[in-house]
């Protein structure tokens, strides 16, 4: 993306630093060694911000101040408080501007183990929608980065209902364009499991009053709908589908139904001012890599498992 100039945005949900929520002494010299690799890498990749995550504190919270000083990528997390002085121990929110759009990227987190750690957990739900009500007067999109249980998910979008994108992490679970969504959002994503995946969230603003249209949610829509009318029309390309279904008025209800969902998902399309286009980028061999981050992966890794072994 940065080769073809498109200057993107990255950010990451949480649950990024360690690879476990609990780091023995055997392991964690080997898991700090990750947690600065991490980081190095993502400066690399040009990483705007990172929510702290349940798996960010593995390794206590000293240990995280530390390691966020180390790096230019600004850590956030609205609600997470010193225990002793109550103040925020990140900055709980990011601004970033772009021509012509404006946008505020929260981080929350559902995930924490407090006992002992020095911290205190405000209530992410009446964080959350506190903040985004006081950003969506200084921004034109609300992004909000939380670290919570895959059960939570479904009620994000209620519980969030001024964001217009929630990236989520602490679930394996993997969004895809297909999977059904409000219709105006705020639209949910998860990447799933270990960086397997890349969510890319394309936008083009025309009209920031507009509502955002989730182009790749109704286009995948359309070609499963479309591909319901085809297999009913089957190898019989003589006729139509009201004369190969003339006796069966259930059939024929379902393909009127069919037809006309089309046509209102092609009106939209045709009439949309503002657009979401949203894909999950396999992280495989069709990547082209870079050299210089291949060799510090091999080399990290190398020098991570020599650690582990020890």
């Amino acid at each position: 993306m940065h080769k073809e100039e498109n200057n993107p945005i990255i950010l990451d949900a949480g649950d990024l630093i360690f690879s476990t929520p609990i780091i023995h002494d055997s392991i964690r010299a080997s898991e700090e060694l990750r947690a600065f690799a991490m980081l190095e890498g993502y400066e690399r990749i040009g990483c705007n911000a990172i929510n702290v995550g349940q798996y960010e504190l593995t390794n206590g919270l000293h240990f995280l101040l530390e390691l966020s000083k180390s790096t230019d990528i600004l850590f956030i997390s609205a609600n997470l408080r010193d225990s002793k002085t109550n103040e925020l121990l990140f900055e709980p929110y990011i601004i970033i501007e772009k021509p012509g759009l404006t946008l505020g990227i929260i981080g929350l987190v559902n995930i924490v183990e407090t006992s002992g750690a020095g911290i205190t957990v405000d209530d992410y739900i009446a964080t959350g929608q506190s903040i985004i009500s006081n950003l969506r007067k200084k921004v034109d999109q609300v992004i909000v980065l939380i670290n919570t249980p895959r059960s939570t998910h479904k009620e994000l979008p209620h519980y969030f209902k001024e964001a217009d994108l929630i990236y989520t992490s602490g679930s394996t679970n993997m969004t895809r364009p297909m999977m059904k969504q409000l219709s105006e959002g705020p639209f949910v994503y998860s990447t799933g499991r270990e960086g397997r995946y890349l969510n890319v969230t394309r936008f083009d603003i025309k009209e920031k009053i507009a509502p955002l249209i989730n182009v790749s949610y109704l286009q995948e829509n359309m070609k499963y709908t479309q591909r319901k009318l085809d297999r009913l029309q089957g190898s019989d390309s003589e006729k139509t589908l009201e004369e190969i279904y003339a006796d069966q008025d259930r059939v024929l209800e379902k393909i009127k139904e069919n037809r006309k969902s089309i046509a209102n998902t092609q009106s939209i399309l045709q009439h949309a001012v503002n657009t979401l286009h949203f894909d999950n980028v396999p992280m495989d061999a069709q990547i082209e890599d870079d050299n210089f981050m291949l060799n510090f992966v091999n080399s990290t890794l190398l020098r991570y498992e020599e650690l582990k072994n020890k």
